[in-house]
């Protein structure tokens, strides 16, 4: 029997109730109709794209004619009767409508203005945008002049008393800004040996950090465009293990062919790698994994493409890409929407089938299950936002209540679009409750919550979590900015489940990675967190790494 065809609209997609959703695992979807970038585009939703129906463009016009009239008269209008439903049909359409409290009042007559120039550049003719004047005076009147953020409180110095912490950094002929994309505990080298395997989207490097020596010594492993995330594999069954490495292809997210996935092989005698490209001429590519979903070829690479507007989606990589290269007719679209952060393995429905949840992002923040049906994949929606600037950045899999079965916990804090950061940031436990039915607790508010790590660093038998945050040098609003925001957070799980927040860093929230592990055998554990800096801070640039020793 043919498998079903799958839905060809991304939108509807993204829209549709939290249930399965069959998905053609070889013929993957059509092309998307509309992108739009979640934090940048505000309205209706469609980012720009190359049509040019001059009627479109006529019809933009008038939206946008003499926009300093429509600012300076905003604040004096009356709002017409049934101008909320008109905005949640018009906005809706696409994506969650945007929630008030993403900015502050001030903001929201540029953020209405672009969305109604996506609007006019998309080529869409089938909504009926209310007029521009009466949407930037209901945001006004339902957003606040001042954005305040919850006071996480000071730093716990009894908890940062336990650690000591060193600084690694290093300097390849000039010095180059860190980039830090990943930190990763891995025994790369030898079963049970262990070393930091850190990558650097700055200076393209993946590297071998050992903190064993004294003092900590680094090797770089490869130079790879601008690699965002390594696997640890054997790839060829020859015994000694390999990284697969996603590569973003650029810094700074547009949309471009620069993605790929390499395959870094270990020469066998050698402490030497290998680099072959598996596949490029792709987006933004920020995870992969190598599989087996137990059909006719056992190794298969998925592989999260993030894109930007136009690019990404999720895909499948069959054939013999392991000694021929990637034939690009083997790569097959799961999903064809862009914007997923993560793909991680796991079988969810206790099938013994391997399945995977992504994050995917942009405007559709969502987890989400793909399940293995065989020749299919059925999607399933676990958890989605109701706000278009939610930001999502991360998720890991983690038994955090300890009742056997698979939780995830989910961060978002991206600020990175705009520079502003709102409210709604923060670390959520996807608690799983059977059936693939996932219970949300928000956990604490973190503005730019980048990345979380389980770990019980307290000994009391039970998960704890630690958090960093990641914001822009220049983040907005200047509430936030002048609040020397926490950079570095534990979250202590209490004997009720509750979890208690441990302030252990301020200022400086320039962390995008983590990672936990007790790196030195003392059998308490360490964390380390990777810097990302767009310039330098002043005389005082933060290091590469920072490795918290637990003492």
């Amino acid at each position: 029997m043919a498998p079903p065809q799958p839905q060809t609209d991304a939108t509807a997609i993204a829209k549709q109730p939290m249930n399965e959703l069959s998905i053609d695992m070889r013929h993957g979807f059509a092309a998307i109709a509309c992108i739009v970038a979640a934090n940048v585009a505000f309205c209706a939703g469609c980012s720009p794209g190359s049509s040019k129906n001059h009627e479109s463009a006529a019809q933009a016009t008038g939206f946008l004619n003499d926009l300093a009239k429509v600012e300076s008269s905003a604040s004096r209008l009356q709002l017409d009767e049934g101008i909320e439903q008109r905005i949640h049909a018009f906005c809706g359409d696409c994506h969650a409508v945007p929630d008030p409290g993403l900015f502050e009042r001030h903001v929201w007559y540029q953020e209405v203005k672009k969305g109604y120039e996506f609007y006019a550049q998309s080529g869409r003719l089938d909504l009926d945008p209310p007029p521009l004047e009466q949407v930037v005076r209901y945001y006004r009147q339902k957003s606040e002049p001042i954005m305040r953020f919850n006071d996480l409180g000071e730093i716990d110095q009894g908890w940062l008393d336990r650690f000591r912490i060193d600084k690694i950094d290093w300097k390849d002929g000039n010095y180059i800004i860190p980039g830090v994309s990943s930190i990763q505990w891995l025994d790369l080298m030898a079963p049970g040996k262990f070393d930091l395997v850190v990558c650097d989207m700055r200076d393209g490097s993946v590297n071998l950090v050992d903190l064993k020596s004294s003092p900590a010594t680094r090797r770089v492993l490869a130079r790879i465009g601008n690699p965002a995330r390594t696997t640890l594999v054997d790839v060829d069954d020859d015994g000694l293990r390999d990284l697969l490495v996603a590569d973003l292809g650029s810094v700074n997210p547009f949309d471009h062919t620069f993605g790929q996935v390499v395959w870094l092989r270990r020469v066998p005698d050698s402490q030497s790698f290998e680099r072959r490209t598996v596949i490029g001429g792709r987006g933004r590519i920020a995870d992969v994994f190598l599989g087996d979903f137990g059909d006719e070829s056992s190794k298969e690479l998925v592989i999260a493409e993030f894109g930007h507007r136009e690019a990404g989606g999720i895909h499948r990589l069959q054939g013999d890409w392991q000694s021929m290269g990637a034939d690009q007719r083997n790569l097959y679209t799961i999903d064809p929407r862009p914007g997923t952060i993560r793909v991680v393995p796991h079988d969810w429905d206790g099938d013994d089938r391997l399945d995977f949840a992504a994050l995917v992002s942009q405007q559709f923040e969502s987890v989400e299950l793909f399940l293995n049906r065989n020749s299919n994949f059925a999607r399933r929606v676990i958890w989605r936002a109701d706000n278009l600037g939610f930001g999502s950045t991360d998720i890991e899999p983690v038994d955090l209540d300890g009742d056997g079965d698979m939780d995830i916990v989910y961060t978002n804090g991206d600020s990175f679009d705009n520079n502003f950061a709102n409210c709604s940031h923060g670390v959520h436990w996807l608690e799983n409750r059977g059936n693939l039915q996932f219970d949300c607790h928000r956990l604490i508010d973190l503005p730019g919550a980048y990345r979380t790590r389980a770990g019980d660093f307290d000994s009391d038998g039970d998960l704890d979590l630690v958090c960093v945050a990641n914001l822009p040098q220049n983040v907005e609003p200047q509430s936030l900015k002048d609040s020397n925001p926490v950079s570095v957070l534990v979250l202590e799980q209490r004997s009720d489940k509750q979890f208690a927040p441990r302030v252990m860093a301020r200022g400086s929230p320039r962390y995008p990675a983590l990672e936990v592990a007790d790196f030195d055998g003392n059998g308490k554990l360490d964390f380390a967190v990777g810097t990302l800096l767009f310039e330098l801070v002043g005389s005082k640039a933060l290091p590469r790494l920072a490795i918290w020793w637990q003492r």
